[in-house]
């Protein structure tokens, strides 16, 4: 089925029309629409910060947009999709362009983003820089969620937010809560130098998530206010897998393999910092209905 797609073009400096892409949109007249963006490692970023983050807003603002096209109009008939983003185009002559609609076979709008992002917008970088430590880990998953994803502290994203199971106390690093209820993220740096440390609050924490699975917990968010935590709520960690060289190699990789038999049994999802961010990225496509 044919399809077209716009790219999303970064343009530092208009005048010398220098760009990179940052996202491509697909979808036909009429049909389903789907976007993905991405403002990562952009290596000429004007007077922009290096992340870009100053366009978080203006993101969530268009993947709305292009969503929204999939909507039917009140009179029942097809709204002319193609049009409105061409219209979009042509008023979009800042900071941020879209190219200019190009033909794509594909069985969907999400399939052809799947098809096209690896292509027009994923950047190769040159490795990844070092390794981290827990609080510059914690660090980059709460700025993503805050610039990418939209939450806000104090609101629908609360950390080192205080947990109760029984008489036992804990903490877990994030919580994030909407209509469909909270969800748990913590994160584990295996490179670190202490690994007695590290072993010892694994095991800790491990133990206080198998209670919660079996008898539920509650959570503090805000001052006074807690919130109950069901046996089934989602809980994801974010790792920083070990790495070669790193010192220690079999007893740093040993605490890392039993680290994930805990997670297995008590149903806690792993990501790598990567995996997690690309995971909530995943372009969500309307379908006409």
């Amino acid at each position: 089925m044919t399809y077209h797609y716009w790219t999303v073009r970064f343009v530092p400096d208009v005048s010398r029309g220098e760009f990179t892409n940052v996202g491509v949109v697909v979808g036909r007249d009429g049909g389903d629409w789907a976007v993905r963006l991405d403002q990562r490692f952009v290596r000429n970023h004007g007077d922009l910060s290096s992340d870009l983050r100053e366009l978080a807003s203006w993101s969530r603002h268009f993947e709305r947009q292009v969503n929204g096209l999939a909507s039917p109009r009140l009179d029942g008939r097809a709204p002319s999709t193609f049009g409105q983003m061409e219209h979009w185009r042509r008023r979009q002559a800042n900071a941020v362009q879209l190219g200019e609609p190009m033909p794509v076979l594909t069985a969907s709008a999400a399939e052809g983003v799947r098809l096209l992002y690896p292509v027009l917008v994923e950047r190769v970088t040159s490795g990844r820089r070092g390794t981290y430590d827990r609080r510059s880990l914690r660090s980059r998953v709460q700025k993503f969620l805050v610039q990418d994803q939209g939450f806000v502290r104090g609101r629908d994203l609360f950390a080192s937010a205080d947990f109760t199971v029984g008489r036992q106390h804990g903490t877990f690093d994030l919580v994030r809560t909407s209509d469909r209820g909270p969800r748990i993220t913590n994160v584990w740096a295996f490179n670190v130098l202490s690994l007695s440390a590290l072993e010892r609050d694994l095991q800790s924490w491990s133990y206080l998530v198998g209670r919660l699975r079996r008898e539920g917990a509650r959570t503090e968010l805000t001052d006074g206010g807690y919130e109950a935590l069901d046996r089934d709520v989602p809980i994801d960690v974010v790792v920083d897998v070990p790495v070669r060289g790193a010192g220690s190699g079999d007893r740093r990789r040993d605490i890392f393999e039993a680290a994930r038999e805990a997670w297995t049994e008590n149903g806690v999802a792993e990501h790598t910092v990567e995996s997690f961010e690309d995971g909530l990225r995943e372009p969500r496509a309307l379908q006409r209905g």
